[in-house]
């Protein structure tokens, strides 16, 4: 039986252009095509989650337009349960600004989240506590609630309060990095945190751009009361340390690397997506940490040989074939 995971996040209409290269600051740079896609990282774990075989929930929230209404159909099309997207009747439906370098398959993103800043920590609150009646945890099935910080950071620390009260396994991606803080008491209730080099610096004030200061950075957010902490590295892979939780299995502090898979990337959009949506899905079915990892590794390497953030997202099918072949 499928696994439950209920996402808090964004729901963004990608506006992406590609061009040969990055541009510069202050440089008007020639592209070479323009694409439309649906996105938010809410939305793209959600259905990086569905793909890998979870039962997924969404929560979130979009304008009263053409780009919201558009997210309807396509998450009923991948299964995923959004009774609690709600519409704003005053502000647009979030959208991203994604420029993408040929030459490297790396991204530029501005975001302008819009109607995601306007859901309440109490519509968040209400929401878990409406899917706790379906999807509520048990020893052997946990119930997976993940977080971005592409909506109200308000909502979602109320959100993650609420949900570790109602014994879920709580997972924060820290993207984007918010304009304040974190709430000091937000750490304790991670059971895992995901962040990868540029988020981890800003978390923990270390340069990070190598598998060892990575590791550092792990073991500095378990002193400051996370579970578990992941940083992602892109080309470099990952590292992850915990300290209890469902990456701890044997309730001691463990630590581990991730190595990269060797795929032609062309387009990195929602490879962090993947990453923590096929995660989120297989601790909630129950697989054992190092196999969750290892897929979500390789959902994660192969989001980035697509375009666009929704294509781009694997199906656990795809998963195996990468597997099998590495």
């Amino acid at each position: 039986m499928p696994g439950n995971v209920i996402v808090l996040g964004s729901l963004m209409t990608d506006l992406v252009g590609y061009a040969t290269r990055l541009p510069t600051p202050g440089e008007s740079l020639p592209g070479n095509d323009f694409q439309t896609f649906q996105g938010g990282k809410g939305c793209n774990q959600a259905v990086a989650a569905a793909r890998c075989g979870a039962h997924v929930a969404l929560i979130g929230r979009v304008g009263a337009d053409s780009f919201g209404e558009s997210f309807f159909p396509t998450l009923a099309s991948e299964h995923i349960d959004a009774t609690h997207i709600t519409r704003d009747q005053q502000t647009g439906t979030g959208v991203a600004l994604i420029l993408i370098g040929a030459d490297s398959g790396q991204n530029m993103i501005l975001a302008l989240p819009r109607a995601n800043l306007t859901i309440t920590p109490d519509e968040t609150t209400r929401a878990l506590d409406a899917l706790a009646a379906t999807h509520a945890p048990t020893e052997s099935t946990p119930t997976i609630f993940l977080a971005q910080l592409e909506t109200n950071v308000a909502a979602v620390e109320a959100a993650l309060r609420h949900a570790h009260s109602l014994g879920m396994t709580t997972i924060l991606n820290t993207a984007p990095i918010p304009n304040r803080p974190l709430a000091p008491d937000m750490f304790p209730l991670l059971d895992l945190l995901i962040a990868n080099e540029v988020e981890a610096t800003a978390l923990t004030d270390a340069a990070i751009d190598d598998p060892a200061s990575a590791q550092a950075a792990c073991q500095q957010l378990l002193t400051q009361g996370v579970s578990a902490a992941i940083v992602t590295l892109g080309a470099q892979g990952a590292v992850w340390a915990a300290q209890r939780g469902p990456l701890a299995a044997s309730g001691e502090q463990q630590w581990g690397m991730l190595t990269p898979f060797p795929v032609r990337a062309i387009d990195a959009t929602a490879a962090g997506d993947a990453f923590c949506g096929a995660l989120a899905a297989g601790l909630a079915n129950g697989l054992p940490a190092d196999e969750a990892l290892r897929r979500a590794n390789a959902a994660g390497a192969l989001a980035t040989t697509r375009k666009g953030a929704l294509p781009s997202l694997p199906t656990a099918e795809e998963i195996d074939a990468l597997l099998a072949h590495s």
